[in-house]
Order: C-alpha cells, then structure tokens, then sequence
C-alpha cells in the first residue's frame, strides 16, 4: 500500500470509530428486534412449542414428507439441531418417521394427525404473535422488511 493510501484508510477508520452509533447499527437493532418478537413468541406460542419446533412442524405442513437432512436445510438448522428438534417432537408424538418406499436408505419425516392439528393451531397463533411485533409498521413497512430480510438470508 503506498503512504498516501495508508493514511488515507487509517482517516477512514478513525471517522468509522468516532461516527459509530449502536443504536443505529443493523446487527445491534437485529438482536434486540428478535429478543422481542422471542419474547412475545414465548408467551403466546401454545403447546410449549420452541421457535425451532414451530420452524419444523410449520415447515413440514408445508413441503410434506421429506428427509431429517432436507428438512434442517429448509429451515436453516445444522444436523445437531434438527436432530435435537425432531427427537422432541416425536417424543411429542408430533411427527413420525419411517422408510422412504423409493429408497431404503432414506428415512422420511413427516408429521402425525396430532401434529397437523397442532401445526394449524400454532401456525394461526403465530400469525398473531406477528401481528403484536409488527404492530408499529404499515403493511408496507411490513413488506419492505420481509423483502429486506429475504434478501439477506438468500444471498
């Protein structure tokens, strides 16, 4: 790097430094959004249901039957996780799992008749846990951040 461009990057980061704000930085305001929506999450959510176990059972009323593997890609947990999520859930007696018919090697998860019923009962609660979170923005402010949001998860 030549000296000029050295101390121009050096005036650059000091000015970062002395202009930084946390309660304006993206991350920061990310972590205390999720810790309220968690909250409101907590309290309403019925069945003791768990963020990750809402994610799974929501997700599988969704897409159906698929494998543990694809199942945790779908909603973005590692192996550890799903693994966790899916033994509660079907010592819940939420879901199932049994031999995919087209390959034997495959096992298939999907969910019980008590887990569907408790999957459409979470799913419209949840849609009222959004509603007290998101409640100070306009639809369109809603829109705005679910496409911002989107746009970051699927980069």
């Amino acid at each position: 790097m030549q000296p000029k461009t050295k101390a121009r990057s050096a005036e650059k980061r000091k000015q970062a430094v002395e202009s930084y704000t946390l309660d304006d930085a993206p991350g920061f305001l990310l972590r205390v959004a999720l810790r309220t929506h968690t909250s409101i999450f907590t309290a309403k959510m019925i069945e003791g249901l768990t963020g990750p176990q809402f994610s799974t059972l929501a997700k599988l009323r969704e897409v159906g039957p698929c494998s543990q593997n694809h199942l945790g890609r779908l909603v973005y947990y590692d192996s550890a996780t799903i693994t966790g999520v899916i033994t509660r859930l079907k010592a819940r007696g939420l879901i199932k799992s049994y031999q995919d018919p087209l390959d034997p090697r495959r096992r298939e998860i999907d969910l019980t008749d008590k887990g569907r019923q408790i999957a459409d009962a979470a799913i419209a609660t949840v849609g009222e846990i959004s509603s007290e979170t998101f409640a100070p923005l306009t639809h369109e402010e809603y829109r705005t951040l679910t496409d911002i949001l989107k746009k970051i998860i699927h980069r």
